[in-house]
């Protein structure tokens, strides 16, 4: 599985700098959108299929653990490996709307502690809004056109789009073939509901970011690096849970809202001000704060919470 999902999300990095060469697309949108959306296909999945099951913990549980693990410890394995670099209006903008949809979420379940699906429908409608916005206000998408720049010739814009389909078909197969075995193992050993979506769940799927993430830092393309653990960050949240939320909705364990996600908040604001704070890089000294931080939340999740 592991191997699956090194190979898929290769192919992706590899296609999405060709397309973005292409089109004149900077990485970093290409890294929230497209890529973003496909490796959070199996949180899609998860969500979905926990909405017509009835099983919120898992699916709630694991989307919270999945973007934690992003923001704090894939961010951080990616640093370490390659010092990465990001565009102050990019950071200003998807950075923002990261919180605004991580305070969404929170207070949408606040109510009543469910999900609503009127109230995934608008979390859906407001993630359209902003790959709408995001579409239309790419800087790098602009010159590109004006300068006439475009990807030497070479494979087809339809082969990339292919290996692009391909990548995200093996990413898919593969994280199911971990999750699979990660669930296999909890249940084996008597391990609760909320810890299995949270620490299980939630860490499997989030897989696929860790292998694009750090490929995307060995081959120097920061852009979809942090374009992909953002854009998931949102995506997951507003697109993902939206999704699952249509099924009859979702309930949630109080304990959720009161430790899981002002953690996840709060990690998010630490990793922002990290990357803003070092001329908009992100080096292996900060990468290493996020790590601690994850092992942090971990700890005090087996221990105290």
């Amino acid at each position: 599985g592991l191997v699956g999902l090194w190979f898929g999300s290769e192919r992706i990095v590899e296609s999405g700098k060709a397309i973005a060469k292409r089109f004149g697309v900077s990485q970093l949108l290409i890294g929230l959108t497209i890529v973003s959306i496909g490796t959070s296909l199996p949180e899609i999945m998860v969500t979905t299929f926990s909405g017509i099951r009835g099983t919120s913990d898992i699916a709630i549980g694991a989307m919270i653990g999945s973007c934690l693990t992003q923001i704090t410890l894939i961010l951080g394995v990616a640093g370490v490996i390659h010092r990465i670099k990001v565009r102050k209006k990019a950071l200003h903008v998807d950075g923002t709307m990261l919180l605004i949809a991580i305070l969404l979420f929170w207070i949408f379940l606040w109510t009543g502690y469910q999900l609503t699906p009127i109230e995934g429908a608008l979390l859906i409608a407001i993630y359209g809004l902003y790959i709408w916005y995001t579409f239309k206000h790419d800087d790098l998408q602009k010159q590109a056109k004006d300068k006439g720049i475009h990807e030497p010739k070479g494979r087809s814009i339809w082969f990339r789009l292919f290996e692009i389909v391909g990548g995200i078909a093996v990413l898919i197969f593969a994280a199911d073939l971990v999750l699979d075995n990660a669930m296999t193992i909890a249940a084996a050993n008597g391990l609760s509901e909320s810890f299995i979506g949270v620490m299980i769940v939630g860490t499997s799927t989030c897989l696929p970011e860790l292998s694009t993430a750090i490929v995307g830092a060995l081959k120097k393309a920061g852009g979809i690096s942090i374009g992909t653990l953002i854009g998931s960050n949102i995506t997951d949240p507003l697109l993902s849970l939206g999704i699952g939320s249509l099924f009859g909705g979702f309930t949630t364990d109080p304990a959720l809202l009161r430790y899981d996600i002002p953690f996840w908040f709060a990690a998010s604001c630490i990793a922002l001000l990290v990357l803003h704070s070092d001329r908009l890089t992100l080096n292996k000294y900060d990468g290493g704060a996020l790590i601690v931080l994850y092992g942090i939340f971990v700890m005090t999740k087996l221990f105290v919470f």
